[in-house]
């Protein structure tokens, strides 16, 4: 291959996985759609693969499609990355950060540092993903998101990714402070619960199914587990779910009357939280300042040789 595809054909090549059709596709692009499938055909030209194939059900990656999308998606987001880097130093208070962060944080020590940053920094786009690291891993793998700050866990591996500790929390049964289980003392009591779980393919949350029914379900349990921080609270405030949850939980000022920890026998693994990042792609200088933010609230120093 003597020639390397246009950054304007990976721009089009993305925009059809996305949109699903080459119609869509062109739409989102202002193009037309000839000359979004010309785009394309130039591309798997200058590749010698096809990459797509049109199917009942819309476009369809082929093999080498699937090869060649998350390469093809690194460069265009560190394209995206050098361009809010250089807008950031020109004009000092612009550009976007993009973050994932455990649910814990969401409540506590992010909501103060993000407000007071945004004051200093009012032209900066903060985009803030919820969720667990094992389900926001890829994003930051391929540069998609900044960094992420969260529970981690032994069992995901982070050999391309640097780790600062910065707390350690332990765990406990969250329900309404009027909940009928309140007083409970053993997960045997709380066969019957119905519990809202965080979602995990891996780390801290995967095996809790496991922990919270040794011996299965009771017949009336029910289970939803998701990534919705406004749904569970609304789960366990009003529809009588629990949870398990950081003890921390129960400080947050408008929880800490409304919530209680089941005073169960039974102990859970401590949480640890850290901070991780891409040793890979470097921070722009917006994010850098914002983690500088972010660790002087967790009282750390920032290094992240």
């Amino acid at each position: 291959m003597n020639r390397l595809p246009k950054l304007s054909q990976l721009e089009a090549f993305q925009a059809v996985i996305n949109h699903g059709s080459f119609r869509a596709a062109a739409e989102a692009l202002n193009q037309t759609q000839p000359a979004l499938t010309r785009s394309i055909r130039e591309l798997e030209t200058t590749l010698g693969v096809p990459l797509l194939v049109r199917g009942a059900k819309g476009v369809v990656l082929t093999e080498m499609g699937r090869v060649f999308r998350p390469r093809m998606q690194l460069i265009l987001n560190e394209i995206q990355r050098a361009t809010d880097e250089i807008e950031q130093i020109h004009l000092s208070s612009s550009g976007t950060v993009t973050l994932g962060c455990s649910y814990l944080l969401s409540f506590s020590i992010l909501p103060d540092v993000i407000t007071k940053f945004q004051n200093k920094y009012p032209q900066v786009n903060i985009i803030m993903t919820e969720g667990q690291l094992s389900e926001l891993l890829p994003d930051l793998r391929i540069g998609q998101m900044d960094f992420f700050i969260g529970i981690v866990n032994p069992h995901i591996s982070l050999g391309s990714f640097i780790e600062k500790p910065l707390m350690t929390s332990e765990f406990c049964v969250v329900a309404a402070k009027d909940h009928p289980l309140a007083m409970c003392t053993s997960l045997a009591e709380l066969k019957e619960a119905k519990w809202y779980l965080p979602k995990a393919s891996a780390g801290y949350y995967s095996d809790m199914n496991k922990f919270v029914f040794p011996n299965g379900r009771g017949q009336s349990s029910s289970l939803m587990i998701g990534d919705s921080t406004i749904l569970g609270e609304r789960l366990i405030l009003n529809e009588g779910y629990l949870t398990i949850a950081p003890k921390e939980l129960l400080n947050v000022p408008y929880l800490k009357d409304r919530l209680c920890s089941i005073p169960i026998k039974e102990s859970f693994p401590q949480g640890h939280y850290s901070f991780i990042h891409n040793q890979h792609v470097s921070l722009t200088p917006m994010a850098q300042r914002l983690v500088n933010e972010i660790f002087l609230a967790f009282g750390e120093t920032v290094n992240l040789q």
